[in-house]
């Protein structure tokens, strides 16, 4: 009798063990959209070290990925910092340094850096560890640069720098734009923890927009290389399709 017990148990267990398979689907294995939250520091080169100092970026992306961890996606980052090292408005200087406001007060004036990157992106994600929600993540992007110098008069006094006097100052400066990406990716099973921070290597090849600069009597014209290199840090939120409403684990 025992042994019929037994010859039953092992057969039930051949015909469930299948079933309880396929209920163990891994995150790596599906196709997800996920949608990445970010925040950077980058530091400049070339041609943008000579006007500004480090920045931050903040933004996202929204990537696809498919079962073979091939993904493409959109990108957008917002970049500002407080350090411009280029000389803005110096025809508006005094002997001692000074902008006196037409008030004849001293001037609050504020300079800062603003600007954004908006990419196209494909990219593989490889598999080098032990544990299959850890990856390698590289991308190529190809978009768009932009870059100025945000000027704030706060008492409005100084007129040489308001409405359609401003953009003789302020150096906006765009165009296309190559981006890498290398870092780590974790996408944890129970979705509990997914994250990824990685390098970011941007190469703008761009040129000014406004073509002439109030301050310097000068035309603005040569093409310029401007590159931003920094860390990046995402939360990302992951939706998987073709996925189980249930996940049962034995």
């Amino acid at each position: 009798m025992m042994r019929y017990k037994r010859l039953i148990i092992y057969i039930l267990a051949l015909l469930v063990s299948p079933c309880m398979l396929s209920a163990q689907v891994r995150a790596d294995a599906k196709n997800a959209l996920l949608l990445h939250i970010s925040y950077g520091y980058h530091l400049p080169g070339a041609d943008m070290a000579k006007r500004f100092k480090g920045n931050f970026s903040i933004g996202g992306s929204l990537e696809y990925k498919l079962k073979n961890d091939l993904f493409f996606g959109l990108n957008y980052a917002y970049l500002y910092g407080k350090n411009v090292t280029e000389p803005i408005a110096q025809n508006l200087l005094n002997a001692k340094g000074e902008i006196v406001g037409i008030d004849n007060h001293l001037a609050s004036f504020v300079i800062r850096e603003r600007g954004y990157y908006a990419s196209l992106s494909f990219g593989k994600l490889f598999r080098p560890f032990e544990n299959r929600s850890a990856a390698l993540k590289v991308s190529l992007n190809g978009g768009f640069m932009q870059h100025k110098v945000r000027i704030v008069d706060d008492y409005t006094v100084v007129p040489q720098i308001l409405n359609d006097y401003l953009p003789g100052y302020d150096r906006l400066t765009n165009g296309f734009m190559l981006q890498q990406y290398i870092g780590y990716q974790y996408l944890s099973d129970n979705r509990r923890i997914n994250f990824s921070i990685g390098f970011v290597l941007s190469q703008g090849f761009t040129q000014s927009a406004r073509g002439f600069n109030y301050d310097t009597g000068l035309r603005d014209d040569r093409r310029r290389l401007d590159l931003l290199n920094g860390l990046q840090v995402s939360w990302i939120l992951p939706f998987y399709f073709n996925d189980y409403s249930e996940e049962i684990i034995y």
